[in-house]
């Protein structure tokens, strides 16, 4: 599943940043405007690869970067003057204008990192995600009459078939 986002202020930037990564066969799931929404989707998919510009209508990339802390690789495109005022070492920049080629193959690689890191720390559940979790299977228990470990994987299931992350499965089912 791809965990991609995409976030600048300005739309055509946006658009223009996601047509490309998209025609190299880079999928982007997110486009954003503003820092919250990139954090309402880092948070929503558990991790990914942020590409931005060196602000949004809310913050700036050092900023989100901070707010991230880590959840998610992070990749600036910016003018070089830009780029020398960010001093976080975990946030990789590029310069621009840029290539499709450049841009595809420096995203190619972040990708995999991220999917290194995933892989290796899991996709960790906050405690409000592991409480939502932890509702729903006790309302599957009660409603259907399941041990826990059936309404877990009920849920692991239900995640699986829709291809939702299981804290979003565990709300919809306590929205029922």
């Amino acid at each position: 599943m791809t965990r991609t986002v995409v976030a600048f202020e300005r739309d055509e930037s946006r658009d223009k940043i996601a047509d490309m990564l998209e025609k190299s066969g880079i999928q982007v799931r997110y486009r954003c405007r503003s820092g919250a929404e990139v954090l309402r989707a880092v948070k929503n998919m558990g991790s990914g690869l942020v590409i931005c510009g060196h602000k949004l209508t809310d913050m700036s990339a050092g900023q989100l970067a901070h707010e991230l802390n880590g959840m998610a690789k992070f990749l600036v495109l910016a003018k070089q003057s830009q780029l020398e005022l960010m001093d976080d070492p975990d946030v990789f920049k590029l310069q621009i204008p840029i290539s499709a080629a450049e841009l595809r193959g420096s995203v190619n690689i972040l990708l995999q990192l991220e999917e290194i890191t995933a892989r290796e720390h899991g996709h960790r559940r906050s405690e409000e995600d592991n409480r939502l979790v932890e509702r729903a299977k006790e309302k599957l228990m009660e409603a259907r009459g399941f041990t826990e470990a059936e309404a877990h994987r009920f849920l692991q299931r239900r995640s699986m078939e829709t291809g939702t992350r299981l804290a979003e499965t565990a709300r919809h089912i306590l929205e029922l």
